[in-house]
């Protein structure tokens, strides 16, 4: 409800109130930092993270991050500029900021695996649409958790790169489409295809739909709530989706997991 108890909320989620020498850690009036009682040893919640320097209350960045949490469609920074009555210079740069702390996790998938290659970029003549889209990979655990990557192009190599560095290749059953790209980079795996090309998406289990849906989300959100990404900030946007994805369970776990990503990550 204010700026002290937000930064008070901060302190006691990360930091003891009781020093290693015995003391008791207090709040400095005057400034953004607590002091231990006995040994004076000061401890600033805020530093190295975006809060840092902000002139944004702490209250608005809340406010702000609750609205990222629950935006599963995403968040434009028009609407943190109506909603929080800010300007949208820094309506964006604190959206920018909150997807910039946003990263995907390195441990590999397992289990059933779906993995799909997607195009996302803007309308063009037909000879050039394909040109001037960006390529992403995207690989889903069923069940589990998501990871996505922009890549450099379409080719055997990047699908290569992107499938042995986030994919497993124990007890793993690769679900893709019938690409021709894979036929030798998946060679470790167990791959299961349906095609396409043949009227084929479902075959018992085997299917893709899961990463397509995905597909169908991320490319319906982009067109609705942020009318067009530029290729420079692709990744962190996308970064932010799977974040919902991997943290769909509850909103409210979600919201303190993104407040733990935001305040135990330096800011870049």
């Amino acid at each position: 409800p204010s700026e002290n108890a937000c930064f008070d909320f901060i302190f006691r989620r990360y930091h003891s109130p009781h020093c290693s020498c015995g003391g008791t850690f207090r709040r400095i009036p005057t400034r953004k930092k607590y002091q231990c009682s006995k040994c004076r040893f000061q401890i600033a919640p805020l530093s190295g993270t975006i809060f840092e320097k902000s002139r944004v209350p702490l209250t608005l960045w809340f406010h702000a991050l609750m609205m990222f949490s629950n935006a599963k469609s995403g968040l434009a920074a028009k609407t943190i500029q109506r909603d929080l009555e800010i300007t949208y210079k820094c309506a964006w740069r604190m959206a920018h900021l909150i997807r910039g702390m946003l990263s995907q996790s390195e441990e590999v998938l397992s289990g059933i695996v779906e993995m799909d290659t997607g195009y996302i970029g803007g309308k063009a003549k037909k000879e050039e649409l394909m040109r001037n889209k960006s390529t992403v990979f995207a690989a889903v655990q069923r069940g589990g958790s998501m990871r996505v990557e922009v890549g450099k192009d379409g080719s055997a190599k990047s699908h290569k790169n992107f499938l042995w560095k986030n994919v497993s290749t124990v007890d793993t059953r690769l679900m893709t489409d019938g690409t021709l790209h894979l036929d030798r980079v998946a060679a470790p795996y167990k791959r299961e295809s349906v095609i396409h090309q043949r009227k084929e998406y479902v075959r018992g289990d085997v299917h893709i739909n899961t990463v397509e849906s995905f597909w169908s989300h991320v490319k319906r959100s982009m067109r609705g709530t942020h009318k067009a990404v530029s290729p420079k900030h692709l990744q962190s946007y996308l970064n932010g989706f799977v974040f919902h994805y991997n943290k769909r369970g509850s909103d409210r776990e979600r919201f303190f997991a993104l407040l733990d990503t935001v305040l135990q990550h330096p800011k870049v």
